[in-house]
């Protein structure tokens, strides 16, 4: 396929198969069935249309439960429907079911079975974190009775930035990624045929280490070694990272407290099939045996399960189950074997069994005033503005924004990024796609006539626009390292009126927004003098619709840890993390700041926490980062506390463009809630709040 111009860096060739081609190309050349061809194309076709109905969901509460009793958003039955419809037509399946019509209904055809999980990640598709598709294919007109072993093919379809079809069939080596381009059409874009080694885990049901001590155990080893937390709660995405990057360990397990979530035809046998054609492992059920090799008693069947590299698994089983699988052991080297059981160097334990610190005391607040919001759902960017700013020159600079968020919507979604292309002047690694969305951000604001100066991450030196009334601080792709990944990503920016950022504080913000790329992309806005935080939703015409106003931040255990690894050299961090922990808090973290604050708004709840340690220093920077995110979330009815000092981060002034800070932002009890366990006590400005 011949690459637009906004398109990156593809996947470098194997020389096995050529990239770009067509899904119905590559299908003709690797997959003698027509049917089973027939069957993918049908797949597919219907994940192109469930993207468009995702990109375009109101996901704003739960429609009504499936049969195993999950919460089921309304998308999931338009995805459940889509599916159906599709294989019915296609005269070549036989029977069909899915986690919600786990009842195998005859779809008129024959050659092929199929099970399906027509949304995965149901929870989190109004966060805007990927979501995806799980499918597996097996021959003829039963599936219970069966394997893994019998597949004849399997599948994710991954809707984030990007929509990715990731696929393996049986008796081909590796697995393939598909990815929708504007022409309608799947281009293949990469084979994955080695997961290796790498420190990177993903840690389903981590709230049952309160009664799993081997649980505690291994993922205590996995922080005391240093591995690099990202877990959306997503199926899809968190197993798919581990195809992209090429390494890591995916891990979801049950206590005597927490019965197992997974099921095994619709979710971990077809993903099993993926990521052991693809070079890695799977350890499943509590035996130490291949997720393949489980025989499917029945369509609801649960499991836990472990997916990663080989020597990952062996880890996983030697923590478990006290020894490594023969089967498994078999496929190690002396030395992979002898590194996956090697004894723990340091035994420090994520959770504590008791409390050291004394008890937190949450502050009883007062009543926050509803405000009187004159934006109403449904109305234009334009319209909204035209309530909220009086200021013609801050509202060019907020459209030209939103302009600018749509230029990089498209060049996210169309772009293929698996390297790094270079560094900034900060020494952080830097994606393409970064240098791309820079691009077109100075471009904007060099056009729109209302912004005096500008500055990036990557061009940090203020740079004059030509324009007069306001300077923008900006980060124009956060979270890049995680691109690859088609976990979401965002732009954050604060607009600060004149022609200085430095010397100023996050009070003197005339506004500041985030907007999410996502399986749809959200513009999300707040003003300093205009109450709220406020939600715009691109259309398919390129146009911002109004469609939230977030004024409240409650209480709720989700906590989205940045940073983990400096709990090792930081105690007060230690202990409160073993607090989320111990109390079951739900974790979400994707590494991502963008979508790992916007879940809180969207949820109404919970916590983003980033420190620091002896080890490891500040990240987040104070005029790209932190002080316009603080507005958005204090102007939703939350708080922040920056610096170490319990002030808000609204409050620090900014000396320099590159300064750095530790920060939390949630509800207010959060908030307290950190501080007491960072600084020893809450605040007197987060009390008189």
């Amino acid at each position: 396929v011949k690459l637009c111009d906004t398109q990156i860096a593809l996947f470098a060739a194997t020389g096995k198969v050529e990239l770009g081609s067509t899904l119905e190309d590559f299908m003709k050349a690797f997959v003698p069935d027509p049917k089973l061809r027939i069957i993918m194309a049908t797949m597919a076709e219907s994940g192109r249309t469930i993207d468009h109905k995702v990109k375009t969901a109101s996901c704003g509460g739960t429609a009504c439960t499936n049969v195993f009793g999950d919460e089921q958003l309304a998308v999931d039955m338009l995805a459940d429907k889509v599916l159906f419809e599709g294989l019915k037509h296609c005269g070549v399946c036989e029977i069909a079911c899915s986690e919600e019509n786990p009842v195998p209904l005859p779809m008129g055809g024959s050659g092929y079975s199929v099970c399906f999980d027509p949304l995965d990640g149901s929870s989190i598709v109004d966060t805007n974190f990927s979501v995806g598709t799980i499918f597996g294919v097996w021959p003829g007109d039963r599936i219970v009775g069966t394997t893994g072993r019998d597949l004849a093919a399997s599948g994710i379809i991954v809707y984030g930035p990007r929509t990715v079809l990731c696929v393996a069939f049986k008796g081909v080596a590796g697995t393939f990624d598909f990815m929708l381009q504007d022409d309608g059409k799947w281009h293949l874009v990469k084979e994955t045929t080695t997961i290796g080694e790498g420190k990177l885990f993903s840690p389903g049901n981590l709230r049952c280490t309160y009664d799993n001590p081997e649980y505690l155990k291994l993922l205590s080893y996995y922080n005391n070694e240093q591995y690099t937390l990202r877990y959306t709660g997503g199926m899809v995405p968190d197993v798919y990272q581990l195809l992209i990057k090429g390494r890591g360990v995916f891990t979801n397990v049950i206590s005597p407290t927490t019965k197992a979530k997974l099921r095994l035809s619709f979710e971990v046998a077809p993903i099993a099939l993926l990521i052991e054609n693809a070079g890695g492992a799977s350890s499943c059920d509590g035996k130490s045996v291949s997720a393949l090799d489980v025989a499917i008693t029945g369509i609801d069947q649960r499991t836990e399960v472990c997916f990663g590299s080989r020597t990952e698994v062996a880890r996983f089983e030697q923590f478990m189950a006290g020894q490594v699988s023969a089967r498994l052991a078999a496929t190690l080297s002396a030395e992979e074997l002898a590194k996956a059981t090697a004894a723990p160097k340091a035994s420090k334990l994520l959770t504590d069994a008791a409390d050291p610190v004394p008890a937190f005391v949450p502050p009883v607040w007062k009543p926050q005033p509803v405000p009187d919001i004159s934006a109403k759902i449904g109305e234009s960017l334009e319209e909204v503005l035209a309530k909220a700013v009086p200021d013609l020159k801050l509202r060019r600079v907020m459209t030209t924004m939103a302009n600018s968020c749509r230029i990089i919507s498209h060049k996210v979604k169309t772009a293929a990024t698996t390297g790094t292309a270079a560094t900034n002047v900060f020494g952080d690694e830097q994606l393409a796609v970064d240098m791309v969305a820079d691009k077109v951000l100075f471009d904007g604001l060099s056009h729109c006539e209302a912004c005096e100066i500008a500055c990036s991450e990557e061009n940090p030196v203020p740079l004059e626009m030509g324009g007069s009334g306001y300077s923008v601080c900006f980060d124009p792709l956060d979270g890049s390292s995680i691109v690859d990944t088609n976990f979401s990503v965002g732009t954050i920016f604060g607009v600060w009126p004149g022609n200085r950022i430095i010397g100023t504080t996050g009070r003197d913000l005339a506004a500041s927004g985030i907007c999410v790329y996502g399986p749809r992309t959200v513009l999300c806005v707040a003003f300093k003098d205009y109450p709220g935080t406020h939600d715009f939703l691109l259309g398919d015409d390129g146009k911002w619709t109004y469609v939230k106003a977030y004024t409240h931040i409650g209480e709720g255990k989700m906590f989205a840890p940045g940073n983990l690894r400096c709990t090792l050299d930081n105690p007060e961090y230690e202990r409160l993390i073993s607090y989320y922990t111990r109390q079951q808090y739900t974790l979400r973290y994707t590494g991502g700041m963008v979508p790992d604050v916007y879940q809180m708004l969207v949820k109404e709840k919970g916590v983003f926490t980033n420190v620091i340690s002896p080890s490891t220093k500040a990240k987040l920077r104070l005029s790209f980062e932190a002080a316009p995110i603080a507005l958005l979330v204090e102007k939703a009815g939350g708080a922040s506390s920056c610096d170490g000092k319990g002030v808000s981060a609204l409050d620090v002034q900014i000396n320099g463009i590159d300064q750095r800070t530790q920060v939390c932002f949630g509800s207010r009890t959060e908030v307290a809630r950190f501080e007491h366990y960072l600084n020893g006590k809450v605040s007197e400005r987060l009390l008189a709040e």
